[in-house]
């Protein structure tokens, strides 16, 4: 899902629009079955808190605030 607000991309050193890559939820499970529960917290992370992606360089997009 694509957003029209833009937020600055240290990479790009310019505000750009954002996404946010979608979860692969039946990835997330058979990790979390592997590591006996262990990446549990991080798929629940990766859930619950989105990471936001420049759409032009494709990188993570942090808050510096």
């Amino acid at each position: 899902m694509e957003h029209l607000e833009t937020v600055y991309c240290s990479r790009c050193k310019k505000g750009v629009q954002y996404h946010y890559d979608p979860v692969n939820h039946w990835k997330e499970l058979l990790v979390t079955i592997f590591t006996f529960g262990m990446w549990l917290p991080m798929w629940l992370c990766m859930v619950f808190g989105p990471t936001k992606m420049c759409n032009e360089c494709n990188g993570p997009l942090w808050d510096d605030a």
